[in-house]
């Protein structure tokens, strides 16, 4: 939860700096996932978040099918907004970042505007 909250206080920092969430450069990146993992470690990186906050502790322990890289390297999936300034903040309930898999027991975790963090069983009443 710790790194969620330091990603989505990264990515508030960047909506205030650039005035525009993070624009994935899609037709550059198009299905590479090492070049789309590295373009968000890359883009948030000046704000405090490091290649290891992309990591959740838990993901790191139970998976080890991993290939030579050690990938996944990013465990949370940020959501793509468009250019306009106010859309990430636009509807309390639109997460910001989505982590991979249900490694929690709980479904994956939900990580909110304002910095709240729940897991998908909550959100969708199964608790």
């Amino acid at each position: 939860m710790a790194n969620m909250r330091s990603i989505q206080v990264g990515l508030a920092a960047y909506l205030q700096d650039k005035g525009y969430w993070p624009q994935e450069p899609v037709e550059q990146l198009g299905n590479n996932e090492d070049a789309y993992e590295d373009w968000w470690i890359a883009e948030l990186k000046p704000y405090g978040v490091t290649e290891a906050t992309w990591m959740c502790p838990t993901i790191k322990r139970l998976v080890t099918n991993k290939n030579e890289k050690g990938r996944p390297k990013v465990h949370y999936t940020p959501t793509m907004f468009d250019r306009n300034p106010g859309t990430p903040y636009r509807w309390s309930t639109q997460p910001w970042l989505i982590e991979i898999g249900n490694m929690h027991g709980q479904g994956a975790l939900i990580c909110y505007p304002d910095g709240s963090i729940k897991p998908m069983d909550d959100v969708v009443g199964r608790n």
